[in-house]
């Protein structure tokens, strides 16, 4: 398959879609969260359940996949990112706990089906193709979306508008993106999907430890993820660096899907998932340090290890599971869910019963290093 204005068409709508999905739809709540937790008065419990509301949300989007044969993914990525749009902008319409969690469950519904089927798009569309990094370029909307949401947020706090407006122009932006995507994805899509019932599903232990795995990620990655913002106002007492350190976290979000891509190439990519999730853990790690330069460095490994770390576990599972491309995805990610509804809502309650970061980061941490462990393939123990 030769790259085409089709291909470019494709690859944009991917981009645009995993960032309203990822980018808007899951990242954007952390560097609001401060402005709302301070004008609010709400405590960490309650941020960290509102963060967990939307991954449950994710949790559902994700087994939707699994029950229902629905294969036209051009009206499930446009609908399901409309409604994440939707949701951001009516988060800034309220000050109630309930509806907070409400909106967030449904982002988080809208924003996993977006993801899934996207993700199963680009590995469909692209599957003849000799060059297979083209599966992976939408993953870059993550970074971007990161990028672009947070300096939204960190501009409109400079006028002095509130968090509410924050939302808002997020929301709108997405829109605009929103126009992106029916425009970019043909109305024909030009490859043939799997039929659900040519290859029976099976599980194998090799495809179970990994999906363990991307559960001890999800729990670890999304502890740093949800509370970072609140960590740097916290602990340098200088309110851009809640926006400063999410947005270093982006810029190196953007190629990392790319670099641990071309690495690949070069080592089994069990093991690169290894050293992938160890960056993860190391920058983690260096929360602890309490220190302006180790803080930052966190930011960018953490930028660097996470979206590549998430794109080679999906194509590692990919590999391991015997049975179709978009049962794999959706069982994956359902365990990847479950961590991060975990996640928020424990290391929200540690934060205020001990008035401090650490127990929470070194839950991140212990969970960071069993994942990067579980990613070793079983295989590889055979001849012990």
């Amino acid at each position: 398959m030769k790259f085409s204005k089709v291909n470019f068409n494709v690859i944009m709508a991917g981009i645009f879609s995993t960032l309203i999905a990822i980018g808007f739809g899951r990242f954007i709540y952390t560097p609001i969260l401060p402005n709302m937790q301070n004008e609010l008065y709400l405590n960490s419990t309650n941020m960290g359940m509102i963060s967990s509301f939307n991954y449950f949300g994710y949790l559902i989007g994700s087994i939707i996949p699994i029950i229902w044969k629905y294969n036209n993914f051009r009206k499930m990525i446009i609908f399901s990112s409309i409604i994440s749009v939707v949701t951001i902008c009516l988060m800034g319409f309220t000050t109630d706990l309930r509806i907070f969690c409400t909106l967030r469950f449904l982002c988080g519904i809208s924003s996993a089906l977006s993801f899934v089927y996207t993700i199963s798009l680009m590995f469909n569309f692209f599957k003849e193709s000799l060059n297979k990094t083209l599966q992976l370029y939408h993953f870059s909307g993550i970074g971007l979306g990161i990028v672009i949401g947070t300096s939204v947020v960190w501009i409109i706090s400079t006028v002095d508008l509130l968090w509410t407006h924050q939302w808002i122009f997020v929301g709108l932006i997405g829109a605009l993106l929103c126009t992106g995507i029916i425009i970019f994805i043909p109305q024909k899509l030009d490859y043939k999907n799997e039929d659900r019932n040519s290859v029976k599903s099976k599980l194998q232990i090799n495809f179970i430890v990994i999906s363990l795995g991307y559960f001890f990620f999800g729990i670890g990655y999304i502890i740093f993820g949800t509370f970072i913002s609140a960590i740097a106002i916290n602990s340098f007492e200088i309110s851009f660096y809640q926006y400063m350190s999410w947005i270093i976290v982006g810029l190196f979000a953007i190629p990392s899907v790319l670099v641990w891509n071309w690495l690949s190439r070069k080592i089994s990519t069990d093991l690169l998932l290894l050293f992938s999730c160890s960056t993860v853990t190391l920058g983690v790690a260096f929360l602890l340090l309490n220190n302006v330069s180790y803080f930052f460095l966190a930011c960018l490994l953490y930028g660097l290890g996470v979206p590549g770390s998430v794109a080679l576990i999906l194509v590692e599972g990919k590999k391991r599971f015997i049975g179709n491309v978009n049962i794999s995805v959706a069982i994956m990610t359902t365990a990847f869910s479950i961590g991060q509804i975990i996640g928020p809502y424990v290391s929200g309650m540690l934060i205020d019963l001990e008035n401090n970061y650490k127990s929470s980061i070194f839950l991140a941490i212990s969970c960071m290093i069993l994942s990067s462990i579980l990613m070793l393939n079983p295989k590889r123990f055979r001849n012990f």
